[in-house]
């Protein structure tokens, strides 16, 4: 039988908080505010963006839409004209393999990638027909800007997928942060000194304690079936005008009935962790 959870497992897994780490900003140091007004105008204005769509079933059997399928709905939106930036975008979206491609081409192979790993094709010939139409597999991915400003795009991208013979889809929800000075995606590295993991883990852990009112790590286990105990810093988050909104998608600390979890940190708890030069240092106020 063939494998239909790779495609699902690596792109939540592996491409939704795809490791940035040797990705690092040349923003300069310093401190101050980001303008968010004329290039929060700039990127607000559609002007600026183009987008390709997708809503099609696929079928083993194209000619008669017959055998297995799988549903894709894809809304992919990138900068019209930059390309720097658009392969930057199809790298967040599609994966690592993607990086070196305009959004067009892009695209045409991700299509071809999920049609080969949600359809069973050659294995068809293992199942009756009435099998294979059952086999019906569901695949969306979007993304949107979650904050823009004269320093930074934040991106957004949601991913639902739904194998044939699965119990329950999988939603995903992962953040990506371009810094427009250098046109490269920031990680924790970027932004945080050297070791800062154990430090950054506490704060995490005791804004996610206040986000539900809880006291201790039992409380909250109890309450609410999250595990405070598997929460370390995971590169999965947003840059805002206020803090960082990180985010904790199924089975990372909690059971998937509880859904994705997401924490804001606001600045003025991370003063201690910012690395010299930091982007963060301009939304600090002073």
């Amino acid at each position: 039988m063939k494998k239909i959870y790779s495609l699902a497992s690596l792109l939540l897994f592996l491409g939704l908080f795809l490791c940035l780490g040797s990705y690092g900003c040349t923003s300069t140091g310093g401190k101050g505010t980001a303008d968010s007004t004329s290039l929060q105008t700039l990127w607000n204005s559609p002007a600026q963006w183009d987008s390709i769509d997708i809503s099609e079933t696929y079928f083993d059997f194209p000619q008669t839409k017959t055998g297995s399928s799988v549903d894709v709905t894809i809304h992919f939106l990138y900068p019209k004209t930059d390309t720097t930036l658009q392969q930057l975008f199809c790298k967040t979206f599609f994966g690592e393999d993607y990086a070196r491609l305009l959004p067009s081409e892009a695209m045409k192979r991700y299509v071809e990638e999920v049609k080969s790993e949600y359809l069973f094709g050659g294995d068809s010939l293992s199942f009756t027909s009435g099998e294979l139409a059952e086999m019906k597999s569901a695949l969306s991915l979007q993304n949107k800007i979650h904050y823009s400003d004269s320093l930074v795009l934040a991106i957004e991208k949601k991913l639902y997928t739904h194998s044939a013979g699965a119990i329950h889809g999988l939603l995903g929800l992962g953040y990506y942060n371009i810094g427009l000075q250098g046109k490269e995606i920031l990680s924790e590295g970027d932004i945080f000194v050297d070791g800062y993991i154990p430090e950054l883990t506490k704060i995490i852990q005791s804004q996610l304690l206040k986000t539900y009112g809880k006291q201790t790590a039992q409380e909250l286990e109890e309450s609410e079936g999250i595990y405070l105990s598997d929460l370390t810093p995971n590169d999965n988050f947003a840059i805002g005008p206020k803090g960082l909104t990180y985010c904790y998608n199924p089975y990372e600390i909690a059971p998937y009935a509880v859904g994705i979890i997401q924490i804001f940190i606001p600045y003025e708890a991370l003063t201690e962790l910012l690395r010299p030069g930091s982007i963060l240092h301009h939304y600090i106020p002073q």
